[in-house]
């Protein structure tokens, strides 16, 4: 027993949270050695801990809390409306405003949340702030600014006086990254001030090999990557698995444990809704590539809320992500569903 474990039980009466304390079982394993010694074993159940039937089924409650680490807000019908989605998204063209969202965490254990960017507007970033203000279910930002532009060091001072901003997403809306003299300065004064940089990279977006040069150049920001390193189809490409080493080598990139019906979207982007499949199987030799490569350390869960409807939704989500970590046992679902979370999206 590990009684320094806490968990937070979810109340199916009320649908309140309530903290309490539970013994943590299962745990110890080594991130890249499951607890049992043939993937094709079912895991036993650990104590404590509800066995998932399928992954196919609504993840109800597992009793042990999760942090989402990647959300998006925006409300199209504002004032100037808003730069994306445009109306040509089906299903998210809409107002997406913290209360639906806090109903959708309620009903899958979801106890905590940080919210990632979705526009290019610096203002978008205050926004943000100012909806989420005193809701301490809200933990943190993680903004948008131009990395290498003239008003980069202004704007980030100013954010910066929020706690809850704690890093930006780069590289996504503009510029390209070069990483010239500009781009290095701007990542560098992110990283003296303790905080974190979201990149995206899958295809021609933000090229692994450019990754791996700048956690190189700038070893002290901590990096993660989103969306599974843009990880494609049932099984791994060759050359993704390749750079996914690579990068991994960095003991400063992280790895986003998130979207995984992004996968199976026959498209290049989010603007019809698709079918990912809901079984574990279709996932896990990418999921395995990912472990043995960060570890149980570096790899940190999140939804991608509300694009991950477009595919399949939170619940499968979820009930995917635990299906696959509970051969691990509890200590290893414990940080990549939430303790990782706590510890990267922090000022350093």
């Amino acid at each position: 027993m590990n009684t320094s474990d806490i968990m937070f039980t979810i109340s199916r009466t009320c649908g309140v949270v309530i903290l309490g304390a539970m013994a943590a079982c299962g745990g110890g394993q080594a991130a890249n050695k499951p607890a049992e010694s043939s993937s094709t074993t079912p895991a036993k159940k650990a104590e404590g801990q509800p066995a998932l039937a399928s992954a196919t089924q609504a993840a109800a409650p597992s009793g042990r809390p999760i942090w989402d680490t990647h959300i998006h807000f925006f409300q199209v019908t504002r004032q100037g409306g808003v730069d994306w989605p445009t109306p040509k998204f089906k299903g998210l063209y809409r107002d997406i405003l913290p209360t639906e969202y806090k109903e959708v965490a309620k009903k899958n254990g979801i106890v905590a949340t940080g919210i990632v960017e979705a526009s290019p507007k610096v203002s978008d970033d205050d926004w943000i702030l100012s909806i989420t203000k005193g809701d301490d279910f809200f933990k943190f930002f993680v903004g948008q600014l131009e990395i290498g532009s003239p008003g980069f060091s202004a704007d980030l001072n100013r954010l910066a006086k929020d706690s809850r901003f704690v890093g930006i997403r780069g590289f996504l809306w503009s510029p390209k990254m070069t990483l010239d003299a500009k781009q290095l300065a701007s990542c560098k004064e992110l990283a003296a001030k303790g905080m974190t940089l979201d990149i995206i990279s899958r295809g021609d977006l933000n090229p692994k090999d450019k990754v791996d040069q700048l956690a190189e150049a700038v070893p002290k920001l901590h990096i993660i990557i989103d969306h599974l390193g843009g990880a494609k189809g049932e099984n791994p490409d060759p050359k993704w698995v390749e750079a996914i080493n690579k990068l991994a080598k960095h003991p400063n990139i992280y790895m986003k444990f998130s979207s995984f019906f992004d996968m199976f979207n026959p498209g290049s982007g989010e603007e019809e809704p698709w079918k990912s499949p809901e079984n574990v199987s279709a996932y896990k030799p990418h999921f395995d590539v990912l472990m043995k490569a960060f570890g149980e350390d570096r790899l940190i869960w999140g939804s991608n809320w509300p694009v991950v409807e477009q595919g399949g939704g939170v619940t499968k989500e979820i009930a995917i992500a635990e299906e696959y970590l509970k051969s691990y046992g509890n200590d290893v679902r414990d940080k990549v569903m939430y303790k990782n979370a706590q510890k990267f999206y922090a000022r350093h």
